[in-house]
């Protein structure tokens, strides 16, 4: 539906029912988000001679480079502006979503 799992709707339900804290849910989405990868990985085994490895090779480096950060960061953050920021983050999304679903149909 969303392109990779649902992952991230783990987090506003975690924080918002579970109480969770914003970092755990965080961390909870990304090995939701993980696994379901993982296994779209060696799902479509039959189509890695069609990848060009650089691009993915890449975006992971990059990718652990910037977690790196952002997790220093985030645990300097203030929790509410966090938790704000993420909620714009998601509004702007289904704003998106709902968008591209009315211009496309």
């Amino acid at each position: 539906l969303f392109g990779i799992g649902g992952g991230f709707l783990a987090i506003p339900v975690l924080v918002l029912f579970f109480k969770v804290p914003q970092g755990k849910a965080a961390g909870t989405s990304l090995a939701i988000i993980a696994i379901n990868s993982i296994t779209a990985f060696f799902g479509h085994y039959q189509n890695w001679s069609e990848v060009t490895w650089t691009v993915p090779i890449t975006m992971s480096i990059g990718a652990v480079i910037v977690a790196r950060f952002a997790s220093i960061k985030s645990g300097q953050m203030n929790p509410t502006i966090l938790r704000k920021g993420f909620a714009l983050l998601l509004y702007s999304i289904a704003a998106f979503t709902l968008l591209e679903t009315w211009i496309i149909a």
